[in-house]
Parts: C-alpha cells; structure tokens; sequence
C-alpha cells in the first residue's frame, strides 16, 4: 500500500504505458483484487516493454529519452526500492546529494562552496560521463547490489528482469542501461556510481595511514605534506559531479585517472567535450542550475569570496515559461477561474525563488524578469479590473508580501485584493551543511529531522490504520464500491493531514478511536475518496454526524459549529436524491 501511495503522489502515475493503464485502474478496485495482483507481479515476474518518448534537454536542441514502464510494473519497482534503499542508504558515499532522502542541490552546493573555502582549492574538475544511463552495464550493477548486502536471489533477477525490459516497437531486450523514467533508476544508478565514489574518496580523504590522527585536517595536512597522493574532494548528484584539487597540474591527473579508472570498473567513457578543468578564480563553473565562482575580497578570512547565481540560460527560459503563463491569465473564463491561475502562477514564481535562493546573487538575477512579467500579467488583469496595489495590502502569501511596499499587478476579490507575485521578492538564504546523521532509516536521524523542519511526529502512527485485515473491514462495515482501494490508501495520508486530531472535538486519537468520514457521500467514484473528501473524526463525533439529536449545551460552541458543517454537507445527499 505504501508503494502504490508514493506512486499515487506522483505526477507520472496519470500517464499510462504500454497497457494503457493508470494508478486510477488500482485505486478503484476492491481493495482485496488490487492486493492480489501486485502479489501475482511478483510471482514468475516478468517486465513489460516500456513506452519510449523523448523529451527536450534544458536549454538544448537535443532531446533525451524516458522509458516509461506499465503501471503495475512501477508498482512492483517501488515495493523493491522500499526494501532496498535502507541497505544501500547506509553504504553510499556521505558526500553524494542526487536522488536520496533527505537531501537536495542545496546540500551538494554548499558542499562545495565549503570546500572551495576550507581547503583553497580552486581547480576544478567538472565531470561528464557520456550516456550514462544508456552504459550502465546490467552484470556490474547486480554484482554491486550483491556487495551491499542485497544477497536474495530471487529479488537480484527481479531487477534483472526490469533491467532488460525491452522498448515498445524497437528492441525486446535491453542489453544495456537503466531506463530513465524507471522508478528504481535513480537509485541504481546511485548504486552503481557508489564505487566510483569511494574510488576517489579512498585515494585522498579516507587513504589509510600506518598512524591514527586526531582529525582529518591533520591527517590531510600531513598527507599534503609528506607523500605524493593528489588532493581530491568529490560532491556528486547523480551523473553530475564536481572533484577539487589544489593545482592544474592535478586536476590533469586526476581526469586522467577517473577517465582510465571508469573505463576499466565501470565500462563508462567521459564526455571529451564537456568534462572540463576550470580555476574558478577566474572563470565561472555551471553545476546543477547555477554558476560558481570566487572573487577576491579584503574582508575574507581567506581574502576570497564565492559568487554563486543562477544559471542565465536556465533563467531565460525559465522567463519564456513565466511569460506564457502570465499572458495566459487573460484567457480565464470568469473571477475564480482567475484566482485559481493566478495562485498556479504565483507558485511557479517562488517555486523559481526557492530552488535558487542558496545563490548570493540569487536577487541580481531574478529582478532583470520582473518588469516584462509585471506588466503582461498586468494586461492580463485590466479585463478582471486589475490594478496596481502595494504588495504589503494583498491578501495572498501574506509571509511574503507583508515585507514589500512595491505594487504589483493584482484584482478584486469581495472585498480583498489577491496579487500576482514578484521575481523581485527573493532574497539569498544560507543553506546549511547536510547533517549526515539526518536519515529516514534511524531513529535518531527521523528526531534529528523533525527538530530541522520543525514537524513533530505524531503520537499515534498513521500506519497502524493500515493493519486492518479483511474480517476487520467486514467488522467495521468498510466494504463496498465505496470503500475501495483508495479509501484505504488516503485513510492514514488524511490521519496525518489532520495531524491526528478529530475535526470537531480537537482530541488525539488512537487506534480503536478513529473514523474516517465521507464530508460529501454522493461524489462520483473518483471524487468519493480524495483527501479532500474524508475527514478524521473520533467514533463519538461521527455518530454525531450521521444522528439529528440536538447537542447545544452538550457541547461548547465551537464543537457544535463544526458538527453542523458536517451535517449541512450530508443534506446535499437528500436534497440531489
């Protein structure tokens, strides 16, 4: 269940494969059949071909392919990597950012910033590997599994199986390669890169010395100053790395070492045209979506500064899209359909400002977009009545806009104005070191997580709503068209939006007290079970509901106001019968 809820949550379970199936195939079945026949994927399992189609690269006029497998067989990958990436999270590289719990761009480009700092370095190695995932040879990946403890036969020609899945109307094995598309792909490919991670970490951070340091700094610093080794530090994120070294002359050798090294191990060729060796003194290096660079400054410690902001390419398009998307705003049909895209809209923009706010320069950047958006967004407005209003006056991201006096283009709703947001609101944030205690597989990596984001855990876990088996369904009266697979996929998601709470009486809830209601019973099938259609309420509550007993001064005000809520969506049922 848990797979098939990590599928539903992404974007990609609405589009089919080669079946023409989607996860809503699953989510409306009886919840005994969709159990059924994941466990049947996995008897005799055999991979289906995948759907082949090609997308446009970032800023390119290249494409690049992405395999997408049936749903059912994304289904079985995503059981296999709920298994596997425990054991694989506690060997890989610490210093490898792409596609693992818990850490993001941020974390790999403060790593590197730091690096740059601490140790002086300025030579980089900027690191291509061609095709990647086209190259990824299927016997070194399984024996890679193998040494990481993943010893189940059975489970090794699983993967084999998905890896040699064929593509539809092209080929009927894959002798190469990890789709991209996969839903394991991410993860073994970080699997099969872990060794070249260790490569380069063994060969100057981790060499083993006949002598015990106090600290790394001064193992370094006598390796530095004794023996021949070449310094070498590596932040990688997926096939995207990045090795600093203290001169040319070593940068030299050391991209000549990993191109023989990954020929050799690995079966893997770097690109000749795009691994480059930059001194970023003097020339800016491109990783992950921004430009890093370091400048002299008399106020540093080290008398140099890093200069990081975002990629200018990246950015013009990013600027393309939000021009579309602005331009589109008068093409709304009536004032809520516009409210709605200018809140589609405004999430666009800052999720923009947030992937690049750990840039210095993030704010340099971004304000050159500010005037053209601004004013086509506001032509889309003039039709609604738009005007220009202070940004501290709009009702809308309140956080954001309650710090700016700038107008911005922005339209009456009632009596309050909604805004369209600025590139201009964006301002740079420190990005702190990845703690690497920080995990979802520890106890004290889960604590150390909560107290970063500030989530407390719940006191009753939302998983033990999953424990029901069939003759407790039948008990409880939850069979039935409506109570389908994906009502018992969103009870424990909807237990946790509500923060283990009942929506009327407040109180915590535990195991035997917990109900989930339909707020509108009468909704077609693939409307009944959304999130936004159940409720947590405890079993008093919910008789409460469903009963026409009066409860004023039963209890307090609040209560009662929330009971009614729930009844008056309930009359709905009689009124359309």
């Amino acid at each position: 269940m848990t797979a098939i809820h990590n599928l539903k949550a992404n974007k990609g379970s609405k589009t089919a494969g080669i079946d023409k199936y989607t996860i809503r195939k699953y989510l409306e079945q009886d919840y005994d059949k969709t159990i059924s026949e994941v466990q049947q994927a996995f008897m005799n399992y055999k991979a289906q071909s995948v759907r082949r189609v090609w997308i446009p690269k970032v800023g390119k006029d290249e494409f690049r392919p992405l395999g997408i497998p049936t749903i059912i067989d994304r289904i079985v990958q995503e059981c296999i990597r709920i298994v596997i990436e425990p054991i694989c999270e506690g060997r890989f590289f610490e210093h490898s950012y792409g596609f693992r719990p818990m850490r993001n761009t941020h974390h790999a480009l403060e790593r590197l910033t730091s690096l740059v700092h601490k140790t002086g370095y300025h030579w980089i190695v900027e690191g291509d590997i061609s095709k990647f995932f086209d190259k990824v040879n299927h016997q070194i990946l399984i024996r890679e599994l193998y040494n990481m403890g993943i010893a189940d036969k059975r489970l090794l020609m699983i993967i084999k199986q998905m890896l040699k899945a064929g593509i539809m109307n092209e080929t009927m094995v894959s002798e190469l390669g990890t789709p991209q598309g996969g839903i394991l792909s991410p993860l073994l490919a970080n699997v099969y890169l872990n060794k070249f991670d260790r490569f380069i970490d063994n060969s100057w951070k981790k060499f083993k010395t006949r002598h015990q340091y106090c600290s790394d700094g001064s193992k370094l610093r006598q390796l530095r100053d004794t023996c021949k080794l070449k310094p070498a530090f590596l932040v990688r994120y997926a096939d995207d790395w990045c090795l600093i070294t203290d001169s040319y002359e070593n940068a030299v050798k050391w991209k000549f070492a990993i191109e023989k090294w990954l020929r050799k191990h690995l079966k893997l060729e770097l690109s000749k045209d795009k691994t480059l060796i930059t001194n970023v003194r003097k020339k800016k290096i491109s990783f992950l979506g921004f430009t890093f660079k370091v400048k002299k400054s008399g106020n540093a410690r080290k008398g140099f500064v890093t200069h990081t902001e975002p990629d200018r390419v990246r950015i013009q398009l990013k600027r393309k899209e939000l021009m579309k998307k602005a331009k589109e705003l008068r093409s709304s049909r009536d004032i809520n359909d516009l409210l709605n895209n200018i809140n589609i809209y405004n999430s666009t923009i800052r999720g923009i400002i947030n992937y690049y706010a750990p840039a210095t320069h993030v704010f340099v950047e971004l304000r050159k977009l500010t005037f053209n958006l601004h004013y086509a967004s506001y032509k889309s407005l003039k039709r609604f009545g738009g005007k220009w209003i202070r940004a501290s006056e709009v009702s809308n991201l309140k956080s954001i806009h309650e710090n700016y006096d700038t107008k911005i283009p922005a339209v009456r709703y009632k009596d309050k104005w909604v805004g369209v947001t600025s590139t201009n609101f964006s301002k740079w944030i420190k990005t702190k070191l990845k703690n690497q205690i920080e995990t979802p597989y520890s106890l004290e990596g889960r604590n150390l997580h909560h107290k970063i984001t500030g989530k407390k855990p719940l006191k009753t876990r939302a998983d033990e709503l999953l424990s029901l088996t069939l003759s407790d369904l039948i008990a409880k009266g939850l069979t039935g068209i409506k109570y389908n697979f994906e009502y018992h996929l969103n009870r424990p998601y909807v237990f946790n939006v509500d923060k283990g709470k009942c929506r009327i009486c407040r109180n915590d809830l535990h195991k035997d007290n917990v109900h989930i209601h339909h707020v509108r019973p009468y909704l077609l099938l693939d409307e009944i079970n959304k999130v936004k259609n159940l409720a947590t309420v405890c079993v008093s509550c919910h008789k409460m509901i469903h009963n026409n007993n009066d409860y004023s001064g039963v209890i307090n005000t609040k209560q009662l106001r929330k009971l009614n809520e729930y009844r008056e969506k309930l009359i709905i049922l009689q009124i359309n019968d």
